[in-house]
């Protein structure tokens, strides 16, 4: 029941972003909005066992005099710090018009460069190993009530986002608002997060991010003549 409605939750996001793909018009609240329903779409999938688990252990606390937090204020504080991020983002969109286009192939493949190398690097484990355990999670940062859970909804948000901002870096290099790079580096995340092989799906995207980046950056046609 609860997975089924972060799908469907997320299949709407996806529905939504795809048709606000001119929200970068409307000005910096704007772009937030876009960004965060992004956000919702592209992540939903990939924190649904820590929702899952916030669900099971939530209720549990009424043996202690607590009354459970509803699920839907864990995952508020989690898309609250992606927006968080989002504003930051908008902020250096509106300095540098980051996110449309006119990158330029050399800058596209540094920035891609840059994402891979991130994935190789011991923060990127350390935030993945929190993502891909979130019971270890749980019991390091429980709060209970409804502001507790809040906190740790942002709190694992924030977490993930150390995760995965090279990975976001990557799609906004490539385009923020293509799908077909959004459905990508969404299921990249959802198998780092899910998968048994999540640690070396990050590692070897890594890889293939620095190769494909340094061949944009020198421009593959260079190294074909």
């Amino acid at each position: 029941m609860l997975g089924g409605s972060l799908l469907i939750a997320s299949a709407g996001a996806w529905i939504a972003s795809l048709r606000m793909a001119d929200g970068m018009a409307l000005g910096f609240l704007g772009f937030i909005g876009v960004w965060t329903v992004m956000m919702a779409a592209m992540m939903l999938p990939s924190v649904m066992p820590a929702v899952w688990l916030f669900a099971t252990v939530a209720p549990s606390r009424t043996q202690f005099g607590y009354r459970p937090a509803p699920t839907a204020l864990f995952v508020a504080g989690y898309l609250g710090a992606w927006a968080l991020a989002g504003a930051g983002v908008a902020l250096l969109n509106t300095v540098t018009n980051v996110t449309m286009g006119g990158w330029g192939q050399p800058i596209v493949g540094s920035a891609l460069i840059v994402a891979g190398a991130y994935q190789l690097t011991r923060w990127k484990a350390l935030c993945l190993g929190h993502c891909r355990a979130p019971i270890q999670f749980f019991m390091a940062h429980w709060h209970d009530g409804l502001r507790g859970a809040l906190r740790m909804g942002a709190h694992h948000g924030f977490y993930c986002m150390g995760c995965c901002w090279g990975l976001m870096l990557a799609m906004i290099a490539l385009g923020m608002m293509d799908p077909v790079w959004m459905g990508l580096i969404a299921l990249l995340i959802f198998f780092e997060n899910v998968s048994p092989w999540g640690e070396r799906v990050a590692l070897l995207s890594g890889v293939a991010l620095i190769i494909i980046g340094a061949g944009m950056a020198v421009d593959w046609n260079m190294l074909v003549k």
